[in-house]
């Protein structure tokens, strides 16, 4: 054994850092898997570094015990050989459970950003911290860019009594959760600056609560300083922590003052996100999706009629047209020559319909019938607004023209674009246009007043092709995903805020509607779904109702 040890202190430095993690005392009974977790901390400080045979040197464990733990941890995922040698490195699996670390909001996805911009303001390494038991523990980092930056690492934890981090999050915590947790906190000194006194300590947190940060005047680590501020949910209760760390000749106390009203803003701005994340995510968990009628070969063009309080659809390739009001089982109303190019609210209620160069007027319990009014193969993608005034475009010169159609044929141009457009949207107020141009994946925002069209957003390839638009009554823009099995939500930027997954590959329309606007319609199509994929699409084809909250259904 004492020449095991003395070969160990020879060995590299990377295998040194982990001789503390044997230092510690096992709980009667867990012994065995003390020795499991042992082994893990020892592959993961030096991966593809040791055999199995060295890991037992290291361990001081019998051979025939380590050997026994590695194949059970191999087995689950936890350990895995490398493939060019015999040596051990940490399994795949724990990628999978670090996906669920902080899952529920994300923390570190969602300061990344804020965390980023601060680092680029003050130079210093910005962290952000959660609370693990009696310990702060790092859970993202932007690396400062002043030589002699803070760089501890992701996953290192902290004490919670002498760190900016710790301190900010005590201030915030609900009375309870605090007592409960400074009963049974031992102030450790760990310089002559920590506080070791349970009511300085209380103190100096009320302080803390009044100016909204904390400071650690190397309290925990001498010559370095930190500020820090929590991150607050909708309660105002601490969930997490952020702070900026450097060297006291650069973090004079002065320059703290001065940085203090930055970090407490960026701690605001990363609170607002995560409230709104978790409103988000409590949001999309109460969806409710149901099947409406019948399975559709190309369910398109949903329209939610307020004054009528109905909701009108097409089968683009059957072709029939569909009606329903709330509370009914939907209508056949037409069936048209034809396949159907397009579809618009008519001028007087119901729908008004292209089919083979053609129009027709559907409408609930009056049937369907030809109209007469202009029409060219040219003009496409119609849409109305809130006037009911005719919108289209048309293929011109290598660009499309958007502007207004009369009935008559004339034709005033108020846009144009380089791309095709396939669909278009009006926001509520009637101000502002948006124009889909499916096979780049952008979207066009168009404003009244205004000659250029800017682009609002692009659309990830990997999310799906976008293939319609809607506007919900906060007019919010949303976006169909083709193949992408989902519908997204746009923020006022062009950002996807969020999708909503959907049972089926390829929706094909959008509507808002119901008596409180909180109802989805979506359309999509059967044909062109594999067979294969329909056996676990099994709506495709249905018009689908996504009831947002469900809670305050009747």
């Amino acid at each position: 054994m004492a020449e095991n040890k003395a070969s160990h202190e020879a060995e590299t430095s990377d295998l040194s850092k982990s001789d503390h993690i044997l230092q510690g005392k096992d709980v009667k009974g867990t012994a065995l898997l003390a020795k499991a977790c042992d082994i893990l901390d020892l592959v993961g400080a030096a991966p593809g570094q040791m055999t199995a045979k060295e890991l037992a040197q290291k361990a001081a464990l019998p051979q025939s015990t380590v050997y026994r733990i590695v194949a059970a941890l191999s087995a689950r995922g936890f350990l895995r050989t490398s493939q060019t040698s015999s040596k051990l490195l940490l399994g795949f699996h724990f990628l999978d459970l670090a996906q669920n670390v902080w899952a529920e909001q994300d923390l570190a996805t969602i300061a990344a950003e804020e965390l980023r911009r601060l680092k680029e303001i003050t130079g210093e390494t910005t962290y952000l911290g959660g609370l693990m038991g009696h310990e702060m523990v790092s859970l993202a980092r932007s690396l400062g860019t002043h030589a002699n930056s803070s760089t501890s690492d992701l996953g290192e934890t902290k004490p919670v009594h002498c760190t900016s981090q710790g301190k900010a999050l005590l201030a915030f915590l609900p009375s309870q959760q605090l007592d409960h947790l400074l009963s049974s906190l031992a102030l450790e000194p760990y310089t002559n600056h920590t506080i070791t006194d349970k009511y300085a300590l209380k103190l100096s947190l009320n302080i803390i609560r009044q100016r909204g940060f904390a400071v650690d005047d190397q309290e925990y680590v001498k010559g370095t300083r930190c500020i820090g501020v929590p991150i607050l949910d909708a309660n105002g209760n601490a969930v997490a922590a952020i702070s900026v760390s450097g060297p006291t000749y650069r973090m004079t106390k002065e320059r703290m003052e001065q940085l203090a009203p930055e970090i407490i803003e960026t701690g605001k701005a990363i609170s607002h996100l995560v409230q709104n994340h978790k409103s988000k995510m409590e949001h999309s968990s109460k969806v409710e999706v149901t099947a409406v009628g019948e399975a559709l070969f190309y369910g398109d063009k949903p329209f939610w009629l307020k004054q009528e309080g109905c909701m009108y659809w097409v089968d683009r390739l059957a072709p029939t047209v569909y009606a329903m009001k709330p509370g009914e089982e939907p209508r056949k109303i037409a069936i048209l020559p034809g396949p159907i190019d397009e579809v618009v609210p008519g001028l007087i209620g119901g729908i008004d319909i292209v089919c083979e160069g053609r129009w027709y007027h559907a409408q609930l319990h009056e049937g369907c019938h030809e109209i007469q009014r202009f029409y060219a193969r040219e003009f496409h993608s119609f849409c109305t607004d809130i006037h009911g005034t005719l919108w289209a475009c048309r293929k011109q010169k290598g660009h499309t023209k958007i502007g207004i159609l009369s009935e008559f044929g004339d034709f005033a141009m108020h846009w144009s674009v380089s791309l095709d457009i396939d669909a278009m949207a009006w926001n509520h107020s009637g101000t502002i246009l948006h124009a889909l141009s499916r096979d780049n994946g952008l979207i066009y925002q168009m404003r009244k007043g205004r000659e250029a069209a800017l682009v609002l957003s692009k659309i990830p390839k990997g999310s799906g092709n976008p293939c319609a638009l809607a506007m919900d009554k906060d007019n919010n823009v949303w976006v169909a995903l083709k193949d992408g099995w989902g519908t997204a939500r746009l923020s006022d930027t062009g950002e996807v805020e969020g999708v909503l997954p959907l049972p089926v590959p390829h929706p094909t329309g959008l509507t808002f509607g119901g008596p409180d606007g909180d109802d989805l319609y979506i359309t999509c199509a059967r044909l062109g779904v594999g067979r294969d994929v329909i056996l676990n699409a099994k709506l495709s084809g249905f018009t689908l109702r996504v009831r947002m909250s469900p809670k305050d259904e009747p």
